[in-house]
């Protein structure tokens, strides 16, 4: 039978199941299931080939209409073509074009599946594999107020509000601006044309290739170059009448409204070498013709990592060189983390949600990385360790974790997957594997896997196996039987990390053992996880906290590691400047010998053991492997210790104590009393000038107001002539704004508070926006703060205002009055949360509330009304959220139940 009698036949055949009941079986097995088994997922019966895009906005009527012009390929014999849409009005879907005969197939029908937001085209005639077929969908919307997809954001300026319009998909937001394929695996060319009125501009991946205009309406059309081949998430485009800057005429440009475009001139300066810092580590030049930086006059703003379209805060790109050190960081590294997208994710991208946090994480830990090479007095490595390392250490340590490959499907699966765990974990995992393999074959690694796989899909595998490939080409082997693929897949795809015990042997030597470290109480599991773990350590006698790479490994099949030292070398130290994502315990020799060079001379042991040390004790004493005396004896070294690192994790850990012990008045009052005396002796080396950070004073602020808040009276004395001054019109040191601000709120003065709220709406920096919310949080007056806060309206809430809504939560739960009246005033929405279905947005508001509770509930009324509340929600999702958290609640619970009196004991023995 020839090839032609052949695909009529199956034609026919196919045809004739189509009308019949055949056809529903058929179509449930092949068009709706991908080939995961996912019925969340697209099917792999056709594939984007090309995108032609046209969008007209309308936003005065906060409208939109648009169509799109699909190229797709077949890849099975189908009757149905499935789309990804969301919120969007089709209003016509054309006959398919063969594009080899030119021959066409009608449309039997089109509908929309809510639940799982597509839009299903349903044909008279199969289409078949592999020809290319063409179709366009017309289609209208809603310009959106929430941050997604194609939305809008109205803003003051001078004595008038203006508007920008621009795009948010990431993740799962392209749909809901026009109907395609939106997952990140396809990755198509796109072309774009964007409607607007002559006195804007618009802006899109591409450069502009011509606009036309119409003389009639005052309207044109910007039609853009072809992008490179790019998932959905990453389509961007902007209307707005920003102004631009760029330096003679560069491929960079800076866009911000007209009042700041002078502004942009520092960042303007800084862009190129931070672009020009990841060219040179990933030896691949700026893929694109151009890259737009977009200032968005919007507090809190996300940050896109758009490819030639990047998005920040405004205040990022309107820096100068008077700005605060602290300000300058947060701003480079804003952009930098955008612009290594750029090659990470945007490049080579992920093929699912499930594999996404590979990508944030090698931007983490590079942004880190790049940020201390190009600004050598930052001290990025040590930020790194105490704001990524330890942090996600704390996350991590529960027994319901998740691994950092995890599955992921529904909408609401791949939104939540976004977490400390998917961005620190990852980062401090890389950090690990740089330590490894050394900085050159990290480099080279990664370098050779963004060549491989450049404008493809690929995932973790991809990248271990690129490593191994290297290494093996290079003879350079790791240890027996340990690979990276190996290495890196048991810390990926298990959850949590080791604690690994080290004990002296008979024969004079040290053995580390490992298991799975949790805080969990009581346990709710007995897993028996183990991971490849690379073991690095330096003893009295031959002092080394230079060398990062691993001499010894402990493999998942041993029960112990051997490492050989000299007889008589004092004490070890395992873990050299916490390049290993776990925690480490010691006998109770090797315990004192520490202590005993802490108390003598700290500086022989690394800043970054010195803070380790501080940390893992607190979280031993937790998990009763050692006793609480070792930790308050610990703290007594505090007294030599000049360095910011180890005091900012050492007030982490007095405060979570603190927080958890207030159930118990007597207890609390006499741990407050032992804690000020600390903060008597920071505050006399930070009024000394004895607080280093090489050549910054980054972390004085927070130190300096918590010695404040514990009631040191020279620190009070200080920080109220700061105010009063301030008040009469003059300014505070950067160092001690907001321990000066926080006395100031703390005096009840409604016109104190009403000109530290206006300091707070009018300046434009985010570093000092953020210590003014945390000033505010001080007051005693919780209820009258909250009452004239727009951020505490959760009528009004957005994606804009989350991150100083959580800011404000987690500072007013400082202090058992503003627990009190965050508890009254999330318990005053109760009614509301109980009879209406909540947003998404309302939800996360919620959320934050409820985790910004959880570590400081002690009394049983609190707790009442806390469960209560979790058990009123309507939404599955939250309901799911809420309930681990109420789990930490009743962990710490226990927690403090158990340890309290032996926390005094230790405490009192001092």
């Amino acid at each position: 039978m020839s090839k032609v009698l052949l695909l009529t036949f199956a034609a026919y055949f196919l045809t004739a199941l189509h009308n019949g009941k055949g056809w529903v079986v058929l179509t449930e097995e092949t068009n709706h299931v991908n080939t995961n088994g996912d019925p969340n997922r697209l099917p792999d019966t056709t594939e984007p080939v090309s995108y032609e895009l046209r969008i007209k906005p309308d936003i005065k009527n906060n409208l939109f209409s648009g169509e799109v012009e699909i190229v797709v390929r077949a890849k099975q014999y189908t009757f149905e073509v499935i789309l990804n849409s969301k919120n969007l009005t089709v209003s016509s879907v054309s006959w398919f074009q063969d594009l080899k005969t030119n021959r066409t197939t009608a449309i039997k029908d089109y509908v929309y599946e809510h639940r799982n937001e597509r839009l299903v085209i349903k044909l008279e005639k199969l289409i078949l594999p592999p020809r290319l077929y063409k179709f366009t969908v017309v289609f209208n919307g809603i310009v959106r107020d929430d941050f997604t997809g194609f939305h809008k954001y109205i803003y003051d300026s001078g004595n008038s509000s203006r508007w920008i319009a621009l795009t948010q998909f990431k993740p799962i937001y392209a749909r809901r601006a026009f109907p395609c394929y939106d997952e990140p695996k396809f990755k198509t060319p796109y072309t774009i044309s964007i409607s607007r009125q002559s006195h804007h501009s618009a802006l899109s991946n591409m450069p502009l290739k011509r606009s036309e205009f119409n003389q009639k309406n005052d309207w044109v059309w910007d039609h853009f170059e072809t992008t490179k081949p790019i998932p959905t998430y990453l389509v961007a485009f902007m209307v707005s009448d920003f102004d631009r800057n760029s330096i003679n005429s560069d491929h960079i440009a800076m866009h911000t409204r007209k009042e700041y475009i002078e502004h942009t001139k520092y960042m303007m300066g800084k862009a190129p070498k931070l672009l020009n810092g990841v060219e040179k580590f990933t030896q691949i030049s700026y893929m694109l013709p151009k890259l737009d930086l977009v200032g968005v006059p919007l507090l809190n703003a996300y940050s896109m990592e758009n490819w030639g379209l990047n998005s920040y805060e405004e205040f990022y790109v309107t820096l100068s060189d008077d700005s605060q050190t602290e300000d300058k960081i947060q701003g480079s590294m804003a952009i930098l983390h955008e612009i290594l997208h750029q090659w990470f994710g945007n490049m080579v991208t992920a093929p699912w949600w499930d594999n996404e946090w590979l990508y944030d994480g090698i931007c983490n830990y590079l942004n880190y990385y790049l940020t201390s090479v190009i600004e050598p007095a930052w001290d990025m490595e040590e930020s790194f360790v105490e704001n990524v390392h330890q942090y996600a250490l704390s996350w991590d340590e529960y027994d319901d974790t998740h691994p950092l490959t995890f599955a992921v499907s529904t909408p609401e699966e791949i939104v939540n997957a976004f977490d400390t765990i998917a961005s620190d974990k990852s980062a401090a995992l890389l950090r690990m594997l740089e330590c490894v393999v050394g900085e050159y074959y990290f480099r080279t690694s990664v370098n050779k896997y963004l060549n491989d796989y450049a404008y493809m899909v690929a995932g973790p595998r991809d990248l271990w196996e690129t490593f191994d490939y290297v290494l093996y080409d290079a003879d350079y082997n790791i240890d027996d039987d340990v690979t990276v693929f190996k290495y890196m897949d048991s810390w990926t795809n298990q959850p949590g990390y080791p604690l690994i015990t080290v004990t002296p042997t008979s024969d004079g030597f040290f053995k580390a053992s490992q298991k799975r470290f949790s805080l969990s109480y009581p346990p709710q599991t007995t897993d028996d996880i183990k991971w490849f773990v690379g073991l690095t350590y330096t003893t009295e006698a031959e002092i080394d906290f230079e060398e990062v790479t691993p001499s010894v490994w402990l493999k998942p099949t041993d029960e112990h590691a051997i490492m050989p030292v000299l007889e008589d070398s004092g004490w070890i130290i395992v873990n050299i400047q916490s390049s290993g994502f776990y925690r480490v315990n010691y006998d109770e020799k090797n315990w004192k010998l520490l202590l005993i060079q802490l108390i003598t001379k700290p500086d022989r042991i690394h800043v970054l053991n010195r803070a380790q040390i501080i940390d893992d004790v607190l979280h031993l004493c937790r998990a009763e492997l050692v006793p609480y005396n070792y930790y308050t004896s610990l703290l007594e070294y505090l007294l030599m210790e000049d360095h910011v690192t180890p005091w900012n994790t050492a007030v982490t850990g007095l405060s979570s104590i603190m927080d958890a012990i207030r159930r118990y008045p007597t207890e609390y009052s006499m741990f407050k009393e032992y804690t000020k005396g600390l903060a008597d002796i920071l505050y006399d080396k930070l009024s000394k000038n004895q607080i280093h950070n090489n050549s910054t004073k980054i972390g004085w602020s927070k130190l300096l107001t918590w010695t404040c808040n514990m009631g040191n009276s020279r620190c009070i004395k200080s920080a109220s002539t700061h105010f009063n001054r301030w008040m009469k019109g003059n300014e505070i040191p950067a160092e001690m704004e907001e321990a000066a601000l926080c006395v100031g709120m703390k005096k009840g003065d409604i016109v104190a508070m009403s000109k530290i709220l206006k300091l707070y709406k009018t300046t434009r920096s985010p570093s000092q926006k953020k210590i003014i919310l945390r000033a505010l949080a001080c007051t005693e007056n919780v209820r009258t703060l909250l009452s004239r806060l727009d951020l505490m309206r959760l009528d009004v809430a957005n994606r804009g205002s989350l991150k100083s809504f959580k800011t404000i939560c987690e500072n007013v739960v400082t202090t058992p009055e503003g627990v009190k009246a965050l508890i009254g005033f999330l318990s005053s929405k109760l009614d509301t949360i109980r009879s209406t279905p909540t947003s998404d947005d309302l939800n996360k508001y919620i959320a934050v509330m409820y985790s910004a509770l959880a570590p400081k509930v002690t009394t049983d009324d609190d707790i009442i009304i806390i469960d209560r509340i979790r058990r009123s929600v309507k939404s599955a999702d939250l309901k799911a959220v809420l309930d681990d958290i109420y789990q930490k609640i009743e962990s710490n619970l226990l927690w403090m139940e158990r340890d309290h009196k032996k926390i005094m004991k230790a405490v009192i023995k001092m």
